[in-house]
């Protein structure tokens, strides 16, 4: 588009590339923090911190592994795709935008002309927005591959997982879309905020139920009631005290 300003393709990418390591390590750690925080000070379990810092291995790794893999194979319509969520908090909430992008130097009109090189600008959806997350597909069933392998299956949510596969590239589709086509109403920006927050939940299931190696798939709130099981079973088998014949 005419409008739209010029930019250096290879050094946008650079710095999309630097902003979504960067939002992905500062979002990881201020989720699992927070929740181990309030875990552990608010619902008083012990060890929550511990746990919350393991749950939070499997979706940094998966994460930072798909980012490696996408990048190598399809950099810029990834990184366009990726960084859409990123737009529409620019869109909806410019102060906090205006504060992140301190950190990540997110532009939104170098973005929009980003955007328009990576993905077409037709109205109707096309292949476009399902080609880019081939590799993170493939990355996906190749850790879960491993997974059943390492773990067995009966560690393994083989099913549900593979179901969510496709409702997570929907998603993402869906979301993707908006980096072309900015919502014209408020019912469209509700929608691409509820969908965005929907996708990074899938996205967080996925990546603890396919990571191979260890199983992570226990909540703090389950590994607190296991290790409570756990000690009722080591009660029950202790030897009996011995009582005296009268």
């Amino acid at each position: 588009m005419d409008y739209l300003r010029p930019i250096n393709t290879r050094v946008e990418t650079a710095r999309l590339l630097c902003g979504s390591i960067m939002r992905l390590c500062l979002c990881s750690f201020s989720h699992y923090v927070g929740c181990g925080l309030f875990s552990r000070y608010v619902l008083r379990r012990e060890g929550s911190l511990s746990m919350w810092e393991r749950e939070s291995v499997p979706y940094v790794a998966s994460l930072g592994m798909e980012i490696g893999v996408s990048v190598l194979i399809c950099p810029v319509r990834y990184l366009a795709a990726v960084t859409t969520p990123r737009f529409i908090l620019d869109y909806t909430m410019t102060g906090w935008s205006d504060t992140l992008s301190l950190l990540d130097r997110f532009s939104p009109a170098n973005f929009a002309a980003y955007a328009m090189y990576a993905f077409s600008s037709d109205s109707d959806w096309n292949l476009d927005f399902f080609a880019w997350q081939a590799p993170s597909v493939f990355l996906t069933l190749v850790k879960l591959y491993y997974r059943r392998r390492k773990l067995g299956s009966e560690s393994c949510r083989t099913k549900r997982v593979l179901a969510m596969v496709p409702f997570q590239m929907f998603l993402r589709a869906y979301i993707a879309g908006f980096s072309v086509m900015i919502p014209e109403s408020t019912a469209e920006a509700v929608s691409a905020v509820v969908v965005t927050v929907v996708e990074s939940m899938v996205t967080s299931y996925l990546a603890r139920h396919t990571w191979p190696f260890a199983n992570m798939t226990d909540s703090p709130q389950t590994g607190s009631s296991k290790s409570s099981d756990n000690c009722e079973v080591y009660s029950d088998d202790a030897p009996p005290n011995k009582t005296v014949a009268p």
